[in-house]
């Protein structure tokens, strides 16, 4: 869903003033109250007071009721039409995407010398396309149009001073006598000079921090104007000018009455904030194993408290496997948990707390409205928080209009960008070198941008060396595609950029949009191609490491190319910057070896996935058609990847799965009912290093010399293949290690209830089922009693007629007690 329909009816007619909006609303707030029922026990009615609510006539609960229905089938309208909105292909909907394709938001399709590429792009072009069409029709349903690209621009214009000219916008914090009665919120108020008589705007908040408090913002001779005024009229004021109003926590210097012996007035910076400076610090996503409920509330709020609990919640990510234990709803379409939302919910129940809004300050302020902005449907609720936050009377600034901003980007919403930077208008704040760049990465043609750029240019942003970076890493794509075309080499084109954006210009972010065209005009077998591993080397301009966005773009393309060597080399740098694999990481592995014919290595691949508890759809599909012999290529048919070990292959045999769309669940189940909680010791990038180097590559080398045709009976054992030892290792030290043997396949026959192969392949196209989402969903059944039980043991302890090849391990050799 996307985000902008979601603000529509989230923040409701408070957001946009369109007809219709509000009433919505407010038969929903009807809809919210409990429906009114009698009491149907005459001996309770006599013994009892009788309620207010039985008093009630039976008309009232009639005409409530009625109103329910009526509201639920509105929603369901609603939510029908934001549904069409996006997802419908009429005849209509398909010739305004042609149109689209020519908007200022919507990318050219670019041509490269490999079709594929060439129809990925045209393929992208349309999806963004597709957005903007839906956009329009629900803002054309509430009576609003889409602002073209040159609206926002002159808007952006308008409101940016340049640099060269002197700031003309400024805020005073005035501290007026207790005696004063004054309800104060975020409002326009006109000053009227009593010398010329003129009138001039100026914008009054309250003070979050002293009640008799106000900030006034505006242009700066009419604030020290009003200053004056208010000065000689009550002598009891305190004014403190505050320090840079395009930035958080700014200071205040006060500037009536004057503080005595102040060095130099009070203009010079005292002795013990000489040495200060101002860190940065990144937060860091961690995983937790506990319901987000059960987060530490404290007892009573401090600041420290405050900031503490919300940060956990925004930086504590539950598991991905634990959502369904914890929160699976009995309903239909129960096992569909929006994990963030709940987040989001616990959030906002602490920044309404009333005992907390002392302790709300404009750090932890952005931290929880740039979490919410990117969650799926919950933009709305960071709106709230900014609206909460200006009634407060918090010290809002430009950034915090930029989180906002930044949310709309990441969904395209063009309607809600201009609307946003037009309350940014109204609040008397002006645009900065980010507000910039977040219009620069909406807009999409390359010619609209190169006139932002000149715009910016002429304001005087290009002076700070991190804007010009961020220009660099929006354009690298562009700028990359024409040097490639053109048939420039690598290291021209790295001088050119350094040329237009100077010698600071090199981020992660530009090296992922330039590797993204490299590979799409360089294919394995061109000379050019080991270029691209300099630029892996080289250290970003803004302190950066690669991460394993970098890795997996390098892996998409080696899916496609099937190139093991280049994966490989990319994976032996995860451990050089620190990355550790992703649930895409593991996607795109399994994908390569599906693609490069590599059974060793896909068991490798999909055995660490699924210890790391890293698998997804994408990656659970491709394995359910190598296990189902649904995979295009007919080497999977007879050529089976080995995934488990015998003991888990029994358990699996003992306990079928009951559906062919659960294979890779009940795969999943027998490894994790013996490894969960366990570690690899060996690396991911060696292990898959040795498995494809000597595995499979002697495997392929068997089918080039003529080892058969590969259809005659018995073709698979003759094949000389080798199994391989994964060392597996308990974190907490609290278990032995032990050696599990992938010497085991997956055999439908055995594993899978009432096998049919004509009927798995009808359904290999079909819907991924809820347990493919999470193996915890249809676990199969555990032994019913001792008697079974002891025999699974016993089952369990007896040799494995599987493991008759030599097995491979980089591992010093366990003992017998540890081998599984």
């Amino acid at each position: 869903m996307s985000l902008g329909i979601k603000s529509i009816w989230r923040t409701r007619s408070q957001c946009i003033g369109m007809p219709g909006v509000s009433l919505l609303w407010r038969a929903g707030a009807r809809s919210r109250a409990p429906l009114l029922s009698y009491s149907t026990s005459r001996s309770d009615a006599a013994t009892k007071p009788q309620s207010p609510i039985a008093r009630v006539p039976a008309v009232d609960i009639e005409s409530q009721s009625q109103l329910r229905a009526e509201v639920v089938q509105s929603n369901h309208a609603r939510n029908q039409l934001l549904r069409d909105a996006f997802r419908a292909e009429t005849p209509a909907i398909k010739e305004a995407v042609e149109r689209k394709l020519n908007s200022p938001f919507v990318p050219m399709a670019r041509d490269y010398p490999s079709r594929v590429a060439a129809k990925q792009s045209m393929t992208w072009c349309r999806k963004i396309a597709r957005v903007q069409v839906g956009f329009d029709i629900i803002w054309r349903h509430f009576g609003s149009g889409t602002p073209g690209w040159t609206d926002t621009f002159n808007l952006l214009k308008r409101m940016t001073p340049k640099r060269s000219e002197a700031p003309n916008m400024a805020a005073v914090r005035i501290v007026l006598p207790k005696s004063w009665d004054l309800a104060v919120g975020a409002k326009k108020i006109e000053f009227v000079d009593s010398t010329t008589g003129l009138a001039a705007k100026l914008r009054v908040s309250a003070d979050h921090q002293n009640p008799s408090a106000i900030v006034l913002r505006g242009q700066s001779s009419v604030l020290a104007k009003a200053a004056d005024e208010l000065i000689s009229a009550c002598k009891d004021v305190e004014v403190f000018k505050l320090g840079e109003v395009a930035a958080f926590d700014y200071e205040m210097k006060r500037l009536w009455p004057a503080i005595e012996d102040a060095p130099d007035g009070g203009s010079s910076l005292p002795a013990d904030k000489l040495e200060n400076i101002w860190v940065h610090k990144e937060l860091q996503t961690y995983w937790i194993d506990k319901p987000y409920e059960q987060t530490p509330r404290p007892k009573w709020w401090t600041k420290e408290t405050f900031e503490s609990y919300v940060t956990a919640l925004v930086c504590g990510r539950l598991r991905p496997h634990l959502a369904m234990p914890f929160y699976r709803q009995a309903r239909k379409d129960g096992n569909l948990i929006d994990t963030d939302g709940i987040r989001v919910n616990l959030i906002l129940k602490a920044f309404e707390d009333p005992a907390a809004k002392d302790c709300v300050t404009p750090s932890v302020l952005k931290m929880a409205m740039a979490f919410m902005a990117h969650r799926g449907g919950h933009r709305a609720s960071a709106d709230r928080l900014f609206t909460l936050a200006e009634e407060w009377g918090m010290p809002m600034d430009t950034d915090a209009f930029n989180v906002m901003l930044d949310g709309y980007v990441a969904k395209r919403d063009v309607a809600f960008f201009h609307k946003f930077l037009q309350k940014m208008e109204a609040r008397y704040f002006h645009p900065n070198a980010r507000t910039w760049l977040l219009f620069l990465k909406l807009v999409q043609r390359d010619d609209e941008r190169r006139q932002i750029i000149v715009a910016m240019y002429d304001l005087g942003l290009f002076e700070d060396p991190a804007t010009r970076r961020g220009i660099a890493g929006i354009m690298a794509g562009y700028d990359s595609y024409a040097a490639f075309k053109a048939g420039k080499k690598l290291d021209m084109f790295m001088a050119d950029q350094t040329m237009r954006y100077g010698e600071d210009w090199f981020t992660v972010g530009a090296l992922n949009r330039i590797l993204k065209e490299f590979f799409w005009f360089h294919s394995k077998d061109s000379p050019r191609f080991g270029d691209f591993k300099s630029l892996i080397e080289r250290q970003s301009e803004d302190g950066r490491k690669v991460d394993i966005s970098t890795i997996n773009l390098i892996l998409d393309h080696c899916a496609e190319a099937r190139d093991w060597e280049t994966a490989l080399w990319a994976l032996s740098r995860m451990s050089q910057f620190g990355c550790e694999p992703d649930h895409r990481t593991y996607q795109l592995l399994i994908a390569l070896a599906a693609n490069a014919q590599s059974p060793s290595a896909l068991g490798v691949a999909f055995f660490y996935g699924v210890v790391d508890r890293k698998l997804r759809p994408p990656a659970r599909k491709t394995m359910k058609h190598v296990l189902l012999d649904q995979n295009p290529a007919s080497f999977w048919a007879r050529t089976r990847p080995s995934i488990f070990s015998g003991r888990m292959a029994r358990a699996l045999e003992e306990s079928r799965v009951g559906r062919p769309d659960n294979v890779v669940a009940g795969a999943e189940w027998a490894i994790l009912s013996v490894c969960d909680g366990y570690k690899p010791a060996q690396a991911l990038a060696s292990a898959l290093d040795v498995a494809f180097r000597t595995m499979d590559r002697p495997l392929h080398q068997q089918l080039k010399s003529g080892s058969g045709s590969g259809r005659e009976p018995g073709y698979a054992s003759r094949l000389q293949l080798r199994d391989f030892a994964v060392r597996l290792v308990d974190p907490k030290g609290a278990r032995p290690p032990m050696t599990v043997h992938l010497d085991a396949r997956f055999t439908p026959e055995t594993m899978l209830r009432g096998w049919a192969p004509s009927a798995a392949g009808a359904a290999a196209d079909g819907p991924v089922d809820a347990a493919e989402r999470d193996p915890g969903l249809q676990d199969p059944p555990p032994p019913r009693d001792r008697a079974e039980a002891t025999t699974s043991a016993a089952a369990s302890r007896r040799p494995s007629r599987r493991n008759t090849r030599p097995a491979i391990t980089t591992t010093t050799p366990p003992s017998p007690t540890e081998q599984t």
